[in-house]
């Protein structure tokens, strides 16, 4: 895949900004599900607290924010790298951390789309630890300086202790008008400790696919491969993610939305 050089993936994101959410700039921010799901969001399966996807929405005001689900993950590192200044999401601060329930986020019951007997078995799966506790965290982030060139005053990340595959299906698959993220990011570490896989032909683009919920955007770090449906952007690749893959990003083809 060839980009083309003449964008960036920032270049392209920038064509349709999103206006900072009113909800997101008031003098006290908290978690709604409603207003948080009606703003343009960032689903990042197996995410840690990679900054990347942030670091490319963020100048282009593409979206405000973003879901970290990674079941592999504590809280108190999350808590760690937001505190870090080398590992933290550059040029942001905390403004507010929120614990929040599972009823706060996915109110009632919730109907699987998908069978344990739809899960693949891999090879390599690790055992799992016992240390790493389910959790939800909600984090607002405040721009440091004025430098709008970096992004917008504050940002919102709900980073989420849990499985990547379920929760995209619990959050955005039950037909009560959530809207489908806007940009979805795809990388399988093969190691990672994931049952099945997220790039295509993996659960989640099965589920995805199953309930018609699809985003506008991938960002697939190689070796990993795009969903059917979707268009290379021809933007430059730009390397992110802990082993520093290239990714692309591709865009859903006019005539499959």
């Amino acid at each position: 895949m060839q980009g083309n050089s003449g964008q960036t993936i920032v270049d392209i994101l920038s064509q349709c900004k999103e206006p900072l959410p009113k909800w997101l700039d008031s003098d006290s921010p908290t978690f709604d599900r409603k207003t948080f799901f009606d703003s343009r969001t960032v689903y990042y399966p197996g995410s840690g607290c990679d900054r990347h996807p942030v670091e490319l929405c963020a100048p282009s005001h593409a979206a405000h924010t973003f879901l970290y689900v990674d079941w592999g993950v504590k809280r108190e590192e999350i808590i760690e790298c937001l505190e870090d200044r080398t590992k933290g999401f550059r040029g942001y601060e905390t403004l507010c951390r929120q614990p929040i329930t599972e009823d706060a986020l996915r109110p009632g019951t919730w109907e699987r789309h998908f069978k344990k007997q739809e899960v693949a078995k891999p090879v390599f799966f690790p055992k799992p630890d016992d240390s790493v506790k389910p959790f939800r965290l909600f984090v607002v982030l405040r721009r440091k300086d004025g430098d709008e060139d970096l992004g917008p005053r504050r940002l919102a990340i709900l980073f989420i202790g849990g499985d990547g595959f379920e929760y995209f299906d619990k959050l955005y698959c039950q037909e009560d008008g959530t809207p489908p993220p806007y940009l979805v990011v795809v990388e399988d570490y093969g190691w990672g400790g994931n049952y099945d896989r997220f790039d295509k032909g993996g659960l989640l683009e099965r589920i995805a696919r199953k309930c018609s919920v699809r985003p506008k955007y991938l960002l697939v770090g190689e070796p990993s491969t795009k969903w059917t449906g979707y268009e290379d952007t021809k933007a430059r690749p730009e390397r992110g993610g802990y082993h520093g893959y290239k990714r692309h990003l591709f865009c859903l083809c006019c005539d499959c939305t």
